[in-house]
């Protein structure tokens, strides 16, 4: 069962992926070090939402 903080910070992450551009993807993984990609966008962006969302979760929060 998930938190609601948890689906919070999955949405966000989507939302930051879907709102770049194919160029910022390929920028960001790229910049992230992921050299061997799948040839299909969406895999791409999926593996993108997957790191933004552990960068996201890796911060931490007010308390800590």
């Amino acid at each position: 069962m998930s938190h609601f903080s948890t689906d919070i910070i999955a949405d966000n992450a989507i939302d930051h992926v879907a709102n770049m551009s194919d160029r910022d993807v390929l920028k960001a993984l790229f910049d992230a070090g992921k050299k061997v990609l799948p040839a299909d966008m969406d895999a791409k962006r999926d593996i993108l939402i997957d790191l933004t969302f552990a960068d996201m979760m890796d911060r931490p929060g007010p308390h800590g």
